[in-house]
């Protein structure tokens, strides 16, 4: 069975509360993909920061074993490492890592 990492880009509420976070907790819960990653990236960060709803959400994703992780440079850049760290998301420099997900024919990258 295939792996998924969702790349998390965008600052849309919409996008944010009706697909990214719904697919990823679903993909997980039954049992879509072996294995459910989520790379927040980019402006999405700066949503984190600003809305608890979200940070809830996070939360609940880790909670149901959704491996989350944080590109470092980004989140350094606004202000969100201590922030998404709290939050147990492991925040990293994502480059290698992103690239090794994309180049592997076991993991799906979808980014939104």
């Amino acid at each position: 069975m295939k792996k998924l990492l969702v790349v998390w880009k965008s600052e849309n509420e919409i996008d944010i509360h009706n697909f990214v976070i719904p697919y990823v907790y679903n993909s997980k819960k039954h049992e879509w993909f072996s294995e459910v990653e989520l790379l927040i990236w980019g402006a999405s960060k700066e949503k984190v920061m600003e809305d608890t709803i979200i940070q809830q959400r996070l939360k609940n994703l880790i909670k149901n074993e959704v491996n989350l992780y944080a590109c470092k440079t980004c989140a350094d850049n606004v202000g969100a490492t201590d922030l998404l760290e709290s939050l147990g998301v492991k925040v990293m420099y994502s480059g290698v890592f992103l690239s090794d997900k994309m180049k592997d024919p076991d993991t799906e990258v979808l980014t939104i």
